[in-house]
């Protein structure tokens, strides 16, 4: 700590009318004006980065719009479309009222011999507007089944059953009767990947299997 001296008031104008107090004031306005130019370039740097740094605030408007997430509409996906060859075919047969079933890749129980069915979960179906609702009502039936043809890949006409399972809880449709030799005469595996459509012919409810 630095003792004021009498330099410290070379430029001090001294008043003959101040009372003891008054000196006491001009003492202590000296000794700060004394500390402030001591005190280094650092320490006032110092000062200036203690203070903390105010963000600009954004508007309500503007905070509002960050937080807000576009809302994309994805368009549902266009069934695909029957190979020509098949359509030859379906119109050979006085087919129409084509419906798009489902696009699966077979499993081992859709080829296992033991099995001889193929499994058409609920859970992929595209659309069940290929049944009526008469044959709906018919299928909830125990054992209750529908007779249908079937086009195979190698475009023969096959007639099958098809009726509705429950596996646990989870409904199926299955198509039955002749699928093991539709698996063996179609070259058809497990991983193999199938397309299956309805049509009718005649009001008979028939299928188009395409193997990819």
């Amino acid at each position: 700590m630095d003792f004021l001296c009498s330099d410290d008031f070379k430029n001090t104008k001294v008043d003959p009318q101040w009372t003891g107090f008054d000196y006491l004031l001009k003492a202590v306005e000296v000794d700060q004006e004394k500390a402030a130019k001591k005190r280094s370039p650092i320490d006032n740097a110092g000062e200036s980065m203690g203070k903390k740094r105010e963000r600009p605030r954004r508007s309500r408007e503007e905070h509002g719009r960050k937080k807000r997430r576009a809302t994309v509409l994805v368009p549902p996906c266009s069934p695909p479309l029957l190979p020509q060859s098949f359509m030859q075919r379906v119109e050979e047969m006085g087919g129409g009222n084509l419906v798009f079933v489902i696009e699966k890749k077979l499993f081992f129980s859709d080829v296992n011999p033991q099995a001889s069915r193929l499994s058409i979960p609920f859970s992929q179906v595209q659309s069940h507007v290929f049944l009526t609702e008469s044959e709906a009502q018919h299928l909830e039936g125990k054992n209750n089944t529908i007779t249908a043809l079937l086009l195979e890949p190698s475009m023969v006409k096959t007639e099958v059953n098809f009726r509705k399972w429950m596996m646990g809880k989870s409904p199926m449709y299955v198509i039955k009767t002749a699928w093991n030799s539709i698996v063996k005469n179609n070259g058809l595996k497990d991983t193999t990947v199938v397309r299956l459509w309805s049509f009718r012919a005649d009001s008979t409810l028939c299928f188009a299997l395409q193997r990819l």
